[in-house]
């Protein structure tokens, strides 16, 4: 009895682990703006569907970078429109292009970012060489299952020495599907 119970049990967790989450990932804007223009020649963004997202992006430096930080953060929209901060994340840029947050969800998601890519894999970020995010696809089974229907905004802040660099904002939401 013990034994019938303990492959069920197993078996139902290898069946919730290969459940599909039932809602998509929807980007309703995208929007990248350079800041330090003697870091960054150029900088361009394009949301090419909204939902199940699919962006592309591409930049050339006029600096080599040998170090920079990326502050995320992590917002719900409330119906009154008013947000919740879910998460402010301060990472070490060089270290996240070597795959060292790769054991959580941001780790996950640069990896399938890193395919569809030519961002380097480590610091230095070189100068007049042209960087491309080629169809990045949001794919919602990368992220939590039963996530709320909710609108969202992450910004994301890229810094060098504590100076603004540039500016990504992505505003979305988690649709469900009927």
């Amino acid at each position: 009895m013990l034994a019938r119970f303990s492959f069920f049990v197993i078996f139902l967790r290898l069946q919730l682990g290969l459940a599909k989450n039932n809602y998509d990932i929807a980007i309703k804007s995208l929007s990248c703006q350079v800041i330090a223009k003697s870091y960054v020649n150029s900088l361009e963004c394009l949301l090419v569907r909204q939902r199940t997202a699919v962006v592309s992006a591409k930049f050339s430096l006029n600096q080599t970078i040998e170090h920079f930080d990326v502050l995320a953060t992590f917002d719900l929209m409330k119906k009154d429109k008013s947000r919740m901060n879910i998460a402010d994340i301060k990472m070490d840029g060089c270290k996240y292009l070597g795959s060292m947050y790769q054991n959580n969800i941001v780790g996950k998601l640069f990896k399938r970012l890193k395919s569809v890519s030519n961002l380097p894999a480590n610091c230095p970020v070189l100068k007049g060489k042209l960087y491309e995010i080629r169809n990045y696809t949001f794919i919602s089974d990368e992220f939590p299952p039963g996530a709320p229907q909710a609108k969202w905004q992450v910004r994301l802040k890229m810094l060098k020495s504590s100076e603004l660099v540039a500016d990504i904002s992505i505003e979305g939401a988690v649709v469900y599907n009927t």
